[in-house]
Parts: C-alpha cells; structure tokens; sequence
C-alpha cells in the first residue's frame, strides 16, 4: 500500500448509519487469553493480518466449542483507519453463534450488506473495501485452524440476519407481475441469498402469485430442518418489511 492511499482521509460523512453506530459503540474490541479460553472450556483461535509498520493489522480472537465449531464469543485488535475496525466489528457480529465452516463463507460484500442502511448504498466508500477484505484474510487462518473440530452440517437455526426496520413500497400491489418479480428477486439477491450461501445452500424464486412469493432451495438447504421453519420465516419477515406486510413465502418442495 502506497504512503498516498494510507494518508488518505476516509471521510465520515460516507459511513452508513449502521457503521458509523458499530464505530461509536464498538462491542468486540478487546482480546482472550488461554486461561479465558481453558475457564470456559473452549479452544482459543487467532487469526491475523497486516502489520503495524505497513500501517494497517488486525487480530481476532475467537473462542470455539470443541464439540461443534460454534464461535462462542469473538473479540479484536486493529491498528489503522476507522474503516478496518469497523470492517472488524462487523464480522465479529456476523460470526457469533456460526460454527467455523459458515464464517469461511463470509465475503467482503457481505459485511458491507449487513451494515447498510438501504440496500442502494454500500456502507463502506469503495476505496475502503481493501480493509473488508482484509478481515476476511484473518479469519481464513481462523478456519484453517478449526478443520479437526467437527462441525453439524444441519441446522435448527437460520444463518439470515436481518432486522424489521421497514421500508415497504406503498403501491407494490399496483405494480406489474415483471415489476413485482423484479423487486422481489432484487431483494432476495442482496438481503437472503449471501446468508443462505453460508450454509452452503441456495435459494430461487420460482413464481409470484398475487401476495404468495414461491421459492425453492438448493444444496445444504434442500436437507437443513431450518429451511421450511426458521429460515422460511427470516425470509417472509424480510419481504413483508421491504415490500409489503401481507406478504407470504411458500416453498416449493
């Protein structure tokens, strides 16, 4: 990283909201040590990247049941811009409760998602996603470092965060089935498809009918217990706050 691209000011004023509240209220910073790790009976696992003297480093500290993969509890340490410990203080959010194989499948874009405030925007300016991918580089070492643990390949709960802030589009009913269609897949694209692929899975919208959105699933989820119960209803909580409040999933077996 050139001396310019270091100096250069990531300007506040383009954060997201969600980002700019991880920022002033950050909950993950901090380090375990192996006594914490031995005194709740977990394995500690650390995973870094960068250096000081280039300007930018991060290490996370996780600790992982031994009998599951799960991320019990996950803190960190950054040197650098304000970027890269927000980056760091979203992944930490997104990895609890996941076991070790989900979080080798968290990717730079999905970080800067899940701190977005409308799915138009990205969290992050562009030039701040070198400190995103970053995070990543660490938490592969994390992974790594887990493969002899082993982990459940099916799930009671849903990998899908969201929240219910709503944003619901008023005449949604007026639109046409392709404009309908349209939004519908956009949102199951950004806001569902990134989580899902966590569990190694995939999710498709089939058909709409009126007010019933039908969906099918592929790969990890077409056996997960989760896909026809928690998951099913992340996604149509999703919908009826983005689009509108009567809105039904179905699934298509």
């Amino acid at each position: 990283m050139s001396l310019n691209e270091l100096i250069r000011p990531f300007f506040w004023k383009n954060y997201s909201k969600k980002l700019k509240t991880k920022l002033l209220n950050p909950k993950f910073i901090g380090s375990f040590s192996k006594k914490d790790a031995e005194d709740k009976y977990m394995r500690l696992v650390i995973g870094t990247d960068g250096a000081i003297k280039e300007g930018s480093m991060v290490s996370f500290y996780l600790l992982v049941d031994e009998t599951d993969g799960v991320i019990s509890d996950a803190k960190f340490q950054a040197f650098g811009p304000s970027a890269l410990i927000g980056a760091a203080e979203g992944l930490c959010s997104l990895m609890l409760r996941k076991n070790y194989d989900q979080i080798s499948r968290i990717t730079a874009d999905l970080i800067d998602q899940s701190l977005q405030d409308k799915s138009s925007f990205t969290s992050f300016p562009k030039e701040c996603f070198i400190f995103l991918n970053q995070v990543i580089s660490a938490i592969e070492q994390v992974a790594f470092s887990c493969a002899d643990i082993p982990f459940k390949s099916d799930y009671t709960d849903t990998p899908i965060s969201f929240d219910l802030e709503k944003n619901i589009i008023e005449n949604f009913k007026e639109l046409s089935k392709e404009a309908k269609r349209k939004i519908i897949y956009e949102i199951i694209d950004k806001e569902v498809r990134p989580f899902v692929e966590l569990d190694a899975g995939g999710v498709t919208v089939e058909d709409l009918h009126d007010l019933t959105v039908f969906i099918s699933y592929a790969g990890a989820c077409t056996s997960c217990h989760a896909a026809t119960g928690a998951t099913l209803n992340a996604i149509q909580q999703i919908l009826k706050a983005r689009v509108h409040p009567d809105i039904s999933v179905s699934v298509i077996l």
